[in-house]
């Protein structure tokens, strides 16, 4: 058997992407040569070229595509910078290979000019973000002949099919073939198969396709990196890789260290990936390519232990059960009880490849490969090696000098398809089910134009998001289908976040910026700019006319609030009658008697300097859990995630000195500047267990970790000062806020800044990111510092500091860092290169509700009442994909006609059915899941009683939408006047798209509309 290593990067030879050119012989039988690959330790790079023999050909012509439909094309916009993306999938209309083509090799989509491989993967990451190209991908059929015998993709014949022989089971892209469709730049983005399966590719025609890999062995370390780079998307998902949406480009994986591969493929060869291995590629023009995944009996191990996406219904699951039991029986017993925990190794080869083996030696080792293939083979690997040191001379702070491995299949070249006959043996799944499947193995990225996702199937690259904006050029249309369910992290809030141009984020030091802060308001250019990052600050942060009021408040307070701004003063007497107006207006709102705003009412910078009172709420704050005044900015989040729990719990040191987790991730610290110098991760301050040491101001009291202050333990000592108080500014306070207290550093305006204030704005800039100080606030642009603060706007006559702004959406709430975090406003550490995710109170998750409590809810009437929930009830409902695209989740059992569920249950997933609609028509559909549902009986004050969910209910704390505000009633006076004898609304239709309780309130997501018009 014949095999050459071939390695285009500096790793050991053992983790090299070695091709094999197998003998016509050798090629009959595909899963002996794969057990032969294994042998040689091919399985060790986690990928591998195929070079099949000469005359074997799949197809005889590919003439005859030209009319075959590709049904869901997507769009592939990516936003980020610094070599740190993420993509995002927007499903487009139907079109055939024919118009496909046509659009690839365009000059808007075609590849540009380029001298190698190198030159074409540089132009690659430099222009990843402008110009989405459309993929075609995870079409269900192949392009095989019924009479290919060798290396059907269609009919491999390897364990995998066991789930089918056994279970009945078919899995659409896993152990059915796919077909994709690329041109320039179409991407696959970082991933391992479903259940972390093999995958093999193989390009029929056209233009390259280029992969990266980065070794099994390898894996862990590339999640640590994309965990640590979008903690927010980790939050959400264990898996989130998974979902196809995050890119990260090679000169990030050589910064931090992560071993990698990259091969290119040409049309006619196959790449084989092996378990647990990531990979990403991108193609290199227009082709065709077609993939599957399949097994070993060494996958059986890898299949037990994989990682599965927790956030997605669509998510591929294989029970494991039927492979452990048929080919692991000796186990069986253990793996039940959950004892089975061998970990695995990486470098062993599958069970199958023992024929290959004598003594623990492969062929090569034995003397078993013929002089010739002995002599190829040490001939590449020279070449290779030359190649090697050839590429460590260049310069290595080029985003992508090298080649990169792809798991995408390719269509075929231009000229292949210039004829339109018929569509010969063609076999076309004609209804692959709708959304890019998670099933497939490494080729997930999908074609902008229509591609359908299924659920059933693997996420193809962005297939979190591909449901959620089905939209054409001329209008946006959310079907049923689309609903925002695929990934709770990115439905329709899906926003380009852009930074300002003043700040250029480089991947490692990058500091996140928090999106509520620019992405949330942008006001969407032409198409062409959103795409290409261009947007001035003023579009960033364009201002919408709501949001210089409170949406709670009245007209005539707006009105009163635009009279006192557009006063102005003229010298200092003025100044000082401003302040006392201050004063007055804030005891007229009367914010101080709110909760958590009685600690403040000393502290307002619009009220005289206490430095007694100022000493005392850093004590107090320092006393409360996370115990650090900088930390606190995620305080409320914490809350939330582990109620009942400690916040951060305390290692309590000799002396009486304590150290805690610090809540702030470094990369919230880390910075860029425009030189290109690297700025080498670290933790400082932290001790190996991740704690950081507490200390307290000896003058102000203010506490904070050593980590988050930028102190250096050794240098504490018992009157150590912060470096406000150090400086002798006791009178000065944060430029940012409108608050005294907290932690402070000085700024290089000469002013001083919260640390807490500069994490949470966007532009602020740490300039020496060990000590935290100075703060570079040039970068902040004037339109930040026009936001109102949702709570202290109407206590100041003047707008002082900046705001940051609710994360969803384009919501136009806006904050000061220091007064959301004294509200309970919930923060988060966001995906880089943002900092902050602000979640307003409007868009705050609602609470469980209890018998006895009072609500207001929506009467028979139409108008909404105060009630009390007398009983807490379970529903079940159905959800199901309706034939037309749509979908809905609140179907009642009595609906589905073709079927008793009140006596048979709820019917399998997957099932076609009928529903009756409440036109009273029937539809077409597929079930997909029954849900139980919370319900709540409430009671009126009339004793009339309904049910509802906990969408339609608020409780007398929470911020009412403007629709129920609108029709919000007092019934107490009229009880018994017949206020609820009023005619009954007729109950609207059951809508088959997005319910959501702030309907009338929601704004459209940049993104969308931007992309439509």
């Amino acid at each position: 058997m014949a095999s050459d290593s071939v390695s285009q990067s500096s790793q050991s030879p053992a983790t090299r992407i070695m091709t094999f050119h197998p003998t016509k012989e050798e090629f009959k039988d595909f899963n002996r040569y794969i057990a032969y690959m294994e042998s040689q330790g091919a399985h060790r790079a986690g990928m591998a070229k195929v070079v099949p023999p000469k005359d074997w050909k799949p197809r005889r012509t590919y003439d005859d595509i030209d009319d075959l439909v590709i049904p869901t094309p997507i769009q592939q916009v990516v936003t980020g910078q610094s070599g740190l993306f993420t993509q995002y999938n927007i499903q487009k209309k139907p079109m055939t290979v024919r118009e496909f083509r046509k659009t690839a090799n365009t000059d808007k989509f075609c590849n540009p000019r380029y001298a190698d491989f190198d030159e074409l993967e540089r132009k690659y990451w430099k222009n990843l973000t402008f110009n989405p190209p459309l993929y075609g991908a995870d079409i269900s059929g192949t392009l095989y002949d019924p009479d290919v015998t060798e290396w059907n993709i269609g009919l491999l014949n390897t364990i995998l099919d066991t789930v089918e022989r056994e279970s009945g089971i078919t899995i659409k892209g896993v152990n059915t073939p796919y077909l994709y469709f690329g041109m320039w730049k179409s991407t696959f983005a970082w991933h391992t198969e479903d259940m972390d399966l093999y995958s093999i590719n193989y390009l029929h025609f056209g233009e390259p396709k280029s992969w990266y890999i980065v070794p099994p062995e390898h894996g862990k370390r590339l999640e640590r990196l994309a965990k640590g780079f979008f903690p927010g998307s980790a939050q959400s998902c264990e898996a989130f890789l998974r979902h196809k949406m995050t890119l990260i480009s090679p000169s990030i994986l050589r910064k931090y260290g992560i071993p990698f591969e990259k091969v290119t493929q040409e049309a006619g060869q196959f790449i084989v990936t092996f378990p647990y291995g990531y990979h990403a590629g991108f193609n290199h023009g227009f082709n065709c390519a077609e993939s599957t995944n399949f097994a070993t009996q060494r996958w059986i191990d890898y299949g037990k232990l994989a990682t599965l996406c927790s956030c997605r219904k669509d998510m591929v699951k294989i029970s494991m059960d039927v492979f452990v039991r048929k080919f692991q029986p000796e186990r069986y017993k253990l793996w039940k009880a959950g004892k089975d925990s061998a970990p695995i190794d990486h470098s062993k080869p599958t069970p199958e490849a023992a024929e290959f083996l004598t003594d623990g030696k492969t062929e090569n080792e034995t003397g078993e490969l013929s002089d010739s293939s002995k002599a190829e083979t040490q001939e590449k690997r020279g070449e290779a090696e030359a190649g090697e040191e050839q590429k460590a001379n260049t310069d290595s702070g080029e985003e992508d000098k090298t080649e990169i491995p792809k798991h995408e299949p390719s269509i075929s070249s231009a000229q292949s398809c210039d004829v339109q006959p018929e569509l010969g043996n063609i076999i076309v799944d004609p209804k692959p089910e709708p959304g890019i499947s998670s099933a497939h193995t490494c080729d997930a990225t999908t074609d902008p134009s229509g591609i359908t996702v299924h659920p059933e199937h693997e996420p193809s690259i962005n297939s979190a998001l591909t449901y959620d904006v089905i939209t054409e050029l001329s209008n946006i249309s959310v079907s049923p289908k689309h609903k925002p369910s695929v990934n709770s992290a990115h439905t329709y809030d899906v926003i380009i976040k852009p930074s300002s141009s003043a700040i250029n984020l480089k991947l490692g030091e990058s500091r996140c910026s928090s999106a509520s802060a620019g992405g949330s308001q942008m006001c969407p250019p032409a198409v062409q700019h959103i795409f290409q990052r261009t947007l001035s600050p003023a579009e960033v942060l364009h201002v919408h006319s709501y949001a210089k009021g409170d949406y709670s408040d009245l007209e005539p307070r707006i009105r009163h609030e635009r009279d006192r701004d557009s006063d102005s003063d003229s010298d200092s007497q003025e100044d000082s009658k401003v302040q006392l107006q201050d004063q007055a207006a804030s005891e007229e709102d009367g914010l101080d008697g709110e909760a958590w705003a009685r600690p403040l009412a000393q502290l307002w910078q619009n009220r005289p300097y206490n430095p007694e009172r100022e000493r005392e709420y850093n004590r107090e704050m320092g006393l409360r859990p996370p115990y650090c005044a900088v930390c606190a900015l995620f305080q409320a989040h914490q809350r939330v995630r582990r109620p009942g729990s400690e916040i951060c719990p305390a290692v309590v040191l000799p002396g009486g000195q304590m150290r805690t987790k610090p809540l702030i991730p470094e990369r919230c610290f880390t910075t860029t500047t425009e030189d290109s110098a690297d700025v080498q991760p670290s933790t400082p301050h932290l001790e190996e267990d991740g704690t950081s040491l507490l200390i307290s101001c000896s003058l102000c009291s203010v506490r904070v970790h050593t980590s988050c202050y930028g102190v250096a333990p050794a240098r504490v000592s018992k009157d150590w000062k912060c470096a406000r108080c150090k400086a002798n500014a006791l009178t000065e306070s944060c430029c940012l806020c409108s608050l005294r207290g907290g932690a402070l550093h000085r700024a290089n305006n000469g002013k001083w800044v919260h640390v807490l204030c500069a994490v949470a704005v966007l532009e602020a800039r740490f300039v020496n990111i060990a000590e935290r100080s100075p703060v570079d606030l040039s970068g902040i642009p004037l339109q930040r510092f026009k936001l109102k603060c949702y709570y202290c706007k109407r206590r100041m006559k003047k707008t002082l500091g900046c705001c940051v702004q609710c994360s969803h959406g384009r919501c136009p709430t806006s904050y000061h860092p220091t007064c959301a975090q004294a509200a309970g406003v919930i923060m988060h550490p966001d995906d880089w290169p943002f900092v902050v995710y602000v979640t307003c109170c409007r868009h705050k998750g609602p609470v469980e509700l209890s018998v006895g409590q009072k609500v207001i809810c929506k009467n028979k009437n139409g108008r909404y009442y105060q009630c009390e929930v007398i009983q807490l009830t379970k529903a079940t409902f159905y959800e199901v994909n309706f034939d037309d695209g749509s979908f809905s989740d609140n179907l009642f059992p009595e609906d589905i006609v073709n079927r008793d569920c009140a006596q048979l249950g709820p019917p399998p997933q997957g099932e076609v059915v009928q529903v009756r609609w409440t036109d009273g028509l029937v539809y077409g559909a597929k079930f997909v899941a029954a849900h139980v549902i919370q319900m709540y009986q409430v009671e009126f004050e009339d004793g009339s009683q309904l049910t509802a969910k906990r969408d339609d209910v608020y409780t007398l704390d929470e911020e009412l939408p403007k629709r129920v505000k609108s029709r919000l009633s007092k019934a107490s006076d009229m009880r018994f006047d017949g206020m609820f004898g009023e005619k009954k609304v007729q109950e609207s239709k059951r809508q088959r798209v997005i319910n959501s309780r702030y309907r009338g309130d929601y704004i459209e997501p940049v993104i969308y509309r931007a992309i439509m018009e």
